[in-house]
């Protein structure tokens, strides 16, 4: 059966609830086996205060919370705990422990508190786990997006952009979509930069000297992509069915769209990291952790999504 390590994220916020709820499903401990990484104690806790059950194995990770530990608010204990199990998922991960990792929503903060200059937990499990490029998918029913840049001001955006690293990370998304989810080899739709691709009615810059030759390039190596398409048209087409994934330049550009459409199913994927990685497209949410409002669709769907991209390999 599929082993897949599952981290808990920041205990002061929804995941561990999340957790907790989605694997409350015996049909879904049935499909897989979780493995999860925390603190035993803080999840039988929340586990007797919501009646939950944890029928599935736990392994510690870091120091127990202290009994004041306080939810709902970024603090060190809390950052700790997120390192900790990041830590042990990770190197179970490393080591064939477990075959894919999901990990819980994290506050970045709790990365820099630990050290970590960011942005983000994609690059940390990526030097964590020696993978060199490694690129951000969402997926949700219906629309998939690849973001050709992550967490970075807006303002950094154009200069951030360069022909030979857009088609290195269209690249490795073909290669990696076309192992887990589409098997025949994606049709990708690539994003302009610029409102309808134009500055004053002609071509602009970034997609006359970045994305047009990045993806001319790629074209001339057999793969199937188009653009750069504007963004306020592409993203209908693919949910209409007509491309596989759309590589947005910045990160609303693409995600704006994705969560509109499908907030609640929304999963980010690692591709390249070298081991499956999914995880809840939302973040901590301390504004209703422990409140039992927290919606564990996107927790789930992250647990599927990892079980399938398995499976989907394990099929070719």
């Amino acid at each position: 059966m599929i082993r897949i390590g599952i981290t808990t994220g920041d205990p002061a916020g929804i995941g561990p609830e999340i957790l907790l709820q989605a694997l409350s499903d015996p049909a879904l401990r049935r499909r897989i086996e979780p493995v999860v990484f925390g603190d035993t104690r803080w999840l039988a806790r929340l586990a007797d205060e919501f009646g939950w059950q944890i029928a599935f194995e736990v392994q510690p990770a870091g120091a127990p919370l202290p009994d004041d530990f306080r939810r709902g608010v970024l603090g060190p204990e809390g950052a700790r705990a997120t390192l900790d199990g990041l830590e042990a998922a990770a190197d179970a991960a490393r080591s064939g422990r477990v075959d894919a990792l999901v990990t819980g929503p994290i506050h970045k903060g709790a990365l820099r508190l630990g050290g970590f200059a960011g942005p983000g937990q994609t690059e940390w499990l990526a030097q964590r786990l020696g993978a060199g490029r490694v690129v951000m998918l969402l997926a949700g029913p219906g629309l998939r997006v690849v973001l050709a840049t992550t967490h970075m001001p807006l303002r950094e955006v154009p200069g951030a952009l360069d022909r030979d690293e857009l088609a290195a990370t269209v690249r490795l998304a073909a290669d990696e979509l076309r192992r887990y989810f589409v098997p025949r080899g994606p049709r990708l739709a690539v994003c302009a930069l610029n409102p309808h691709g134009e500055e004053a009615g002609a071509p602009g810059l970034e997609e006359r000297t970045v994305i047009a030759p990045a993806v001319a390039a790629l074209q001339a190596e057999g793969l199937d992509v188009t653009g750069p398409i504007s963004g306020d048209t592409v993203f209908a087409q693919a949910a209409a069915g007509r491309y596989d994934a759309v590589v947005a330049m910045y990160h609303d550009q693409g995600l704006a769209p994705l969560k509109a459409l499908c907030f609640r199913e929304a999963v980010n994927v690692t591709l390249g990291l070298g081991v499956v990685r999914t995880s809840p497209g939302h973040g901590v949410a301390y504004d209703i952790a422990g409140t039992g409002q927290a919606d564990p669709t996107s927790m789930r769907a992250a647990i599927e999504t990892a079980a399938r991209m398995l499976e989907r390999e394990a099929d070719a």
